[in-house]
């Protein structure tokens, strides 16, 4: 079975317990994750002389549109009551920067019957796919030509295949996808993408 359709079932369950008002929530919530996500990235390493590398966030009328549309899809198969509880859950855990700890503990208090697995699972997976859309975004935005994959937590033998393989290739156009593309990966992800110069 493809791992997207393993993730839809461990999903579906969840979301269709979700409230038709939640969406705008939702989208209040992944706009400040889009938006942060960069604003963390402003500066994002050194070069060899020890000079910051400043990359600004993106602007926010691309954040506002990337999280309508993803907010949209994670609405789905929710009913009204669950996804009103869910939209305030994450809106008051970003509104108090609460981080992906403080927001997995939040959404299992206020959905008793979650385990602490699947509440993690939750704010890590939508917390990292609105960082990845936000780097690539802005990399498209401010003329950059390349990009990285950058393995999370537990370096190359901590990592997936997929996300192995994606590493193993190097920096690529930032136009182009990964050989796993970034939105394809599985829940929980904690690698990046970072900005980085093309060989000429």
């Amino acid at each position: 079975m493809p791992l997207q359709d393993e993730i839809g079932e461990v999903l579906a369950p969840l979301l269709k317990t979700f409230d038709e008002k939640i969406e705008a929530d939702i989208a209040g919530h992944l706009t400040t994750i889009y938006v942060s996500g960069s604003a963390e990235m402003v500066s994002y390493g050194k070069t060899k002389m020890g000079v910051p590398i400043q990359f600004e966030g993106p602007p926010i009328s691309q954040a506002v549109d990337w999280a309508e549309k993803r907010s949209a899809e994670l609405v789905t198969e929710m009913d009204i009551e669950t996804k009103r509880r869910l939209g305030k859950t994450i809106s008051d855990g970003i509104k108090n920067k609460r981080g992906v700890p403080g927001l997995a503990r939040d959404i299992r208090k206020t959905f008793d019957n979650m385990s602490k697995y699947r509440s993690e699972l939750i704010a890590k997976t939508e917390t990292r796919n609105a960082l990845f859309q936000a780097s690539h975004d802005r990399m498209i935005d401010m003329g950059i030509t390349g990009k990285e994959w950058v393995l999370g937590a537990g370096g190359i033998e901590g990592n997936c295949p997929q996300c192995q393989a994606n590493a193993a290739v190097g920096i690529i156009p930032v136009e182009n996808e990964f050989p796993n593309p970034e939105g394809s990966i599985h829940p929980g992800c904690t690698c990046a993408i970072a900005p980085a110069r093309l060989g000429k």
